[in-house]
């Protein structure tokens, strides 16, 4: 979780320097920064005074000062971050909502919205972070959700998918993912298939794999050598 929050604010750092370096020809770059700073420094003295103001920004008009006052919450009240995130799946920018969705309870409120972005959002961070978010629920309904992220455009999505997959076998069947392993064009993702081919334990694996052997790169086929050798260690009959 942490990784996600050094992430969020290396995006906003680079939002902030974008900002500034607009203010040449906006003039309005230097405020929003000040804005900013300031919900850091509400953050820095957390009375319940404060923790309302930043609590309020999440619905400013700027999207990088929401953004901001979501990352701030979670650092010193995870439980109002949380209700703020809720909000904030419903905000107009990606950013936004990006911060948001791996800040969220996973619940039977949440989780419908957080599979609707993981399959519509328009911006590809909060469909791969959306399904990040709601793998570990367990929800046998998700299988479809995930199988439709295999056919995602963006190769990113598609490989959360296959991560997904393979940390949580069954999430994704075995033939689908016999059909990604030979077919994806990235050959990241080709290897990823393999990966999670290999955790599934179903002997219809072999299909994929026995395929994948005869992948044009060498990461693919030695991906799929060694999977395959993992089911036959665990005893999986073909």
């Amino acid at each position: 979780m942490q990784q996600s929050f050094s992430w969020y604010v290396r995006v906003l750092k680079v939002v902030a320097l974008s900002g500034l370096a607009m203010s040449a020809f906006a003039g309005c770059g230097s405020r929003i920064d000040d804005r900013i700073s300031r919900v850091y420094a509400l953050g820095r003295r957390p009375s319940e005074a404060n923790k309302d103001r930043i609590e309020a920004l999440v619905r400013d008009q700027d999207r990088d000062v929401r953004a901001t006052a979501i990352v701030v919450m979670q650092e010193i009240d995870p439980e109002r971050a949380k209700r703020m995130a809720s909000i904030a799946l419903q905000d107009t920018d990606g950013l936004v909502r990006a911060s948001a969705v791996s800040l969220c309870v996973i619940d039977a409120d949440t989780l419908p919205s957080l599979t609707e972005l993981a399959v519509s959002d328009p911006v590809w961070q909060v469909r791969t972070r959306a399904l990040d978010a709601i793998a570990p629920s367990g929800d046998p309904a998700l299988q479809d959700t995930f199988t439709r992220a295999l056919s995602d455009s963006v190769r990113h999505v598609r490989r959360s998918a296959l991560r997904a997959a393979a940390e949580h076998p069954g999430l994704i069947p075995a033939e689908r993912l016999s059909d990604v392993v030979v077919s994806d064009p990235d050959w990241e993702n080709r290897v990823e298939a393999a990966g999670a081919l290999g955790a599934s334990k179903d002997p219809a694996a072999y299909v994929g794999l026995d395929a994948a052997l005869a992948d044009p790169n060498e990461f693919v086929r030695a991906a799929a050598a060694r999977q395959r050798r993992t089911l036959e260690t665990a005893g999986v009959a073909r």
